[in-house]
């Protein structure tokens, strides 16, 4: 039961002294507790309880009245906070809602807000009345705007008097109030506003199809429909005087058939017009407003509404205002023929021409009737003539868009020197031309125009590891053929022939050509020549421009199809797996196993992907299997980490014990007579594993040894091209090359290529091409077609399946021992102290005090199996174990997993939380030490936070731990109880765990370590015979047992 502080008092002196007093319960008892203090520490203190006076120090409610007042001060020492502005503008509006909305249970929102509009002049003005049954003026709109804003009680008279407040106005009045509130914001006194062109449409907006009240100009009130409508515009015509005529605006019909009622007012929004008749104020359209507005505008300044025009007049009031007003009106003509006056029409003429030296010349003319002239010289034009002022002004936009220069002599528009200019006029403007008039060209620029590109053929066919394309492009010129691949690489529209002609660049075959040169490297030459070889690997990606690029006709042999058909169909493949592994893989690894093999027949290679726990190995030796038991000879090469190299030799005897298999490891003359013995008969061995840094010392002696596959486990070993290990896989002879990795992407584009570059040298071109072409343009400009370029090329080659893919055919928890040799310093200590503990054994009783000896020795076997350091202070040299566990470590983070580490040994931990702090990878520890508070802080912020790595000591988390957030589990070393082991397994693979789980049990080889797993699986398969258990008690073991294990332990 925790402690309480009930009171506490604080008293201060001076220079830094303070007195705490405080009543403190604990275990329903209340303790006074007084504390002196001096710079924050206790000089003296005194409780009641009975260790209150101790010379042992400060009793625990001291501490914990000291803790509860480092905690007052801390808390007192914080910035006192003033609430901001916006915190009380949050709490007045808030509380304002809530008393509007009780206001409008009580009082309802029945108060009408009815305007009235007054025309005056172009001026438009309004005014309101607000009320339920009986309306009262509004008699200052600006003081009306702050009631409503503040939510004001204002009386009108003895039968109106509410709060406005927004919600007592009924709902269709609201759009309105919103209106007078903008509009008034700011305002004077003032018992009427103004509405400008904007708010008139705002104001009408609102009040479509409502009764409105209209003041008419001379003082006239009446109740108008406000409607959105286009009325009919009635126009008289007729001769007036010796030579015009009259226009007359007899007034509009609303209706089809209705009669004719007098305009009386008009005026302007922003868009539209309004139009005031007798029953209506239409809201006229913004089409209708266009064409009329300014002939209303400018026939109501009459007041008669008529208009007069002259004779010269009648063609452009006819051409420019009456045809624009013809379909809105009905138009009464009165002796007179409007027809008669039709302007003669703007005629153009353009005629193009060109010299020896390719300049093109323009004369352009225009006409009226019989009068002719240049369009820019139309000073000396007789005013008689009607001129069609749009349509010259448009003729000389165009002119001007496409010429900018002008030849003194004659007038003519001028190109000179400027083929984009000229390719611009062909391709678009000569079709504005012939829009505006007649073109006439010259003989000279008859073959100046704009061709297609030709139609373009390829086949592909394949041969011995190699592809030969073969380009046909008919009779188009070859010798111009590169300087068109260069224009379309420059991203031109166009490429002007010798002949003149414009090639115009689409994305034609010309451009599948192109873009195919560009992505694989072919030359131009190449491409000329018209015959292209290429590596067979590249089949899949020219199988799929050639196919889906447009403009060109494609031609396949059969082999090329059948090995683009068996990559693509790797999925759906009848090939059986070898007969010992059919029962053993699941169906993604059969598929993986495919694959491989499909890759293999072809002369390519891959990088298998696959998620760390998915069985990469196991897929690969059934490839081994396979290969070999068909009867090739020559033997195979795995290289990875040195602390896999004995982990992979176990998995081949295990998986596939036919095969003959030997690890490339011990001294340098014992590496280098097994070398020698495998180029003398290179049957006589079918595997053979080394380390990276073991090849990179011996890759001379490989010379001479050609390898049937390759296989780099955890390859992101060679992601740097220029090590001396990326060097040394290279150098390797061998028919065919595969890589593993769970991460073939760690930190740069580039570290891919290096893996490509081990697989099929040139596959990614050469590193510099692949950092320009790929690496900056995705990395750096985020280029997604260049991305999707890249994954076209790579995407055959790479086979990756995460848990997720594949989560029906896996178990909930997949168990795994990873194996690992002692290095030659542990091997030396190891070996001394089990001959030490081997001659006790023989020795003595193995009884009471001596029993216990022994175990004490054997735990020390253990410990120099984990890592001599926890029993060896001065110990220097590595831990082999170390190495895998760290290996797997990493590996795991990279594949963002988080990962549960158990060891029985704490100082184990330590040494493992060093070496992850060297690599910058976060962990928890958990022990025995551990506070149950931080223990419980701790698993919670692993379940929230990105720290990957969980280390917990046997002890700490055998039990009462829930971390499901984890799907990886390494024990470290084996536990005597397999039961404990579990119990901690399931730390993480229980109820809530939503992915599989797995499980990697670090053993050291040939050590007490494999005999302690061997005894524990003869006990389980016993124990599963009979019931359930499987452990191993010490007290069991006899002494026959542990000589037994040590013997078959010794290195």
């Amino acid at each position: 039961m925790s402690m309480k502080i009930e009171k506490m008092e604080t008293s201060s002196f001076w220079k830094g002294e303070a007195g705490v007093k405080g009543l403190v319960e604990d275990q329903a008892h209340t303790y006074k507790v007084q504390l002196y203090l001096k710079n924050d520490q206790v000089r003296d203190y005194s409780c009641t309880c009975a260790e209150g006076n101790s010379y042992r120090g400060i009793c625990a409610h001291g501490e914990a009245l000291f803790a509860y007042y480092k905690e007052y001060q801390a808390e007192m020492s914080k910035p006192l906070v003033h609430s901001s502005f916006q915190v009380h503008t949050m709490i007045r509006e808030y509380t304002n809602q809530e008393v509007a909305r009780i206001l409008e249970e009580e009082e309802g929102s029945q108060v009408k807000l009815v305007p009235a509009v007054i025309l005056n002049g172009r001026d438009v003005r309004l005014e309101f009345k607000v009320g339920r049954e009986k309306m009262y003026a509004v008699r200052d709109l600006a003081a009306f705007s702050d009631a409503v804003a503040v939510g004001a009680y204002v009386e009108y008279g003895k039968e109106l008097a509410f709060h406005h407040q927004g919600s007592s106005f009924c709902p269709e009045c609201r759009g309105l109030l919103s209106l007078v509130m903008a509009l008034t914001e700011g305002q004077k006194s003032q018992r009427d506003i103004s509405l400008s062109r904007m708010n008139r449409e705002r104001f009408f907006e609102v009040l479509q199809q409502e009764e409105l009240e209209v003041q008419l100009p001379g003082g006239i009130r009446s109740q108008l429909k406000v409607q959105k409508k286009d009325p009919k515009l009635v126009i008289r015509i007729r001769r007036y005087g010796r030579d015009g005529v009259e226009a007359v605006l007899e007034g509009v019909r609303t209706d089809e058939e209705g009669d004719t009622e007098p305009v009386l007012a008009f005026f302007r929004g922003e868009r539209r017009i309004y139009i005031v008749t007798g029953k209506t104020l239409c809201c006229c359209s913004h089409h209708f407003s266009q064409a009329a507005g300014t002939f209303l505008e400018q026939i109501t300044k009459e007041r008669e509404y008529r208009i007069q025009a002259g004779a010269k007049d009648i063609p452009l009031l006819y051409e420019r205002v009456l045809k624009t007003l013809k379909p809105y009106s009905i138009m009464i003509q009165e002796e007179v023929d409007l027809e008669e006056y039709k302007m003669e029409p703007l005629k153009a003429v353009f005629r193009f021409d060109a010299d020896e030296k390719g300049t093109l010349y323009m004369e352009p003319l225009l006409s009226y009737g019989e009068y002719t002239f240049h369009p820019i010289e139309d000073e000396n034009l007789p005013s008689a003539i009607c001129r069609d002022v749009p349509g010259e002004f448009k003729i000389s936009q165009v002119i001007r868009k496409y010429f900018k220069c002008r030849d003194p002599k004659d007038g003519r528009l001028v190109l000179k020197e400027d083929e984009k200019a000229l390719y611009h006029l062909l391709d678009q403007g000569m079709e504005e031309f012939r829009g505006l008039g007649d073109v006439y060209l010259s003989e000279s620029m008859k073959n100046w125009k704009i061709v297609e590109t030709p139609s373009v053929s390829a086949g592909v066919s394949a041969y011995s590891g190699w592809l030969e394309l073969t380009v046909d492009m008919g009779e188009f010129p070859k010798e111009e053929l590169g300087r068109i691949l260069t224009a379309y690489s420059q991203k031109k529209k166009y490429y002007r022939l010798k002949s003149g002609q414009f090639l115009m660049l689409d994305q034609g075959g010309m451009f599948t050509l192109t873009k195919l040169a560009g992505e694989l490297g072919i030359s131009k030459k190449d491409l000329q020549s018209g015959t292209i070889r290429l590596p067979a690997y590249r089949a899949l990606y020219l199988d799929h421009i050639l196919k889906e690029g447009p403009g060109i006709t494609y031609y396949r042999d059969q082999l090329f199809k059948s090995m683009v058909r068996a990559v693509k169909t790797v999925e759906d493949s009848d090939e059986p797996v070898p007969a010992r592994f059919e029962a053993i893989l699941r169906e993604y690894q059969k598929t993986g196993f495919r694959w491989m093999k499909t890759l293999d027949k072809c002369g390519f290679g891959g990088i298998l992907a696959d998620d760390m726990g998915l069985g990469k190995t196991i897929q690969v030796i059934a490839l081994f299997e396979d290969t070999y038991s068909s009867g090739e000879k020559a033997p195979s090469l795995v290289v990875c980490p040195a602390s896999l190299v004995y982990n992979w030799e176990q998995e081949i005897q295990k998986f596939a014990p036919d095969l003959k298999v030997r690890s490339v490891v011990g001294t340098g003359p014992q590496r280098l007579e097994l070398l020698e013995k495998i180029k003398e008969d290179p049957s006589g061995c079918q595997i053979l594993i080394t380390s990276y840094d073991l090849l990179k010392r011996d890759i001379a002696h490989y010379e001479g040894i050609d390898f049937r596959f390759q296989i780099i486990d955890e390859a992101q070993y060679i992601k740097n091209a220029t090590t001396q290990s990326a060097r040394s896989v290279k150098a390797v002879q061998v028919r065919s090359r595969f890589a593993l990795t769970g991460t073939p992407i760690e930190n740069r584009l580039g570290e891919l290529w290096s893996i490509f570059d081990f697989l099929m040298p040139g596959f990614l071109f050469g590193n510099q091409y692949f950092r320009k072409e790929y690496e900056v343009p995705i990395t750096k400009d985020r280029d997604e077609q260049v991305l999707k370029r890249l994954k076209g090329l790579i995407g055959p080659f790479i086979l990756r399946r995460v848990k997720k893919d594949v989560l029906k055919e896996l178990p909930d928890k997949l168990e795994k021992v990873v194996y690992s040799t002692l290095e030659e310093e542990q091997k030396k200590l190891y070996t001394a102290n089990a001959l030490l503990l081997k001659e006790k054994l023989e020795a003595d009783d193995f009884k009471g005090a001596e029993k216990l000896q022994i175990l004490s020795d054997l735990m020390q076997l253990r410990q120099i199996c984990c890592d001599p350091r926890l029993c060896y202070g001065n110990y220097k040299a590595g831990s082999a174990k170390l190495k895998t566990c760290m290996d797997l470590i990493r590996t795991g983070v990279e594949g963002e997993h988080k990962i549960l580490l158990f060891s029985q040994f704490t100082s184990m931990l330590d040494l493992i939380e060093e070496e992850l702090k060297k690599e910058g990878i976060e962990c928890y520890k958990l022990t025995g030490a551990t506070p149950k508070e931080e223990r419980i802080q701790m698993v919670s912020r692993f379940h929230q936070n990105e720290v990957p790595v969980f280390l917990i000591s046997l002890k700490a988390g055998g039990t009462g731990l829930n971390l499901t957030a984890a799907d990886i589990v390494i024990h470290y070393d084996p536990w005597w109880n397999v039961a404990a082991q579990n119990q901690a397994t399931d730390r993480t693979h229980r109820i809530g765990q939503e992915k599989q789980v797995m499980v990697y049990k670090l053993i050291t080889s040939d050590t007490i370590e494999e005999n302690i797993l061997n005894l524990q699986e003869a006990k389980r398969n016993l124990a599963d015979q009979i019931v359930t258990g499987g452990g191993i008690s010490f007290g069991e073991l006899t002494k026959a047992d542990i000589l037994k294990m040590i013997e078959e332990s010794r290195p």
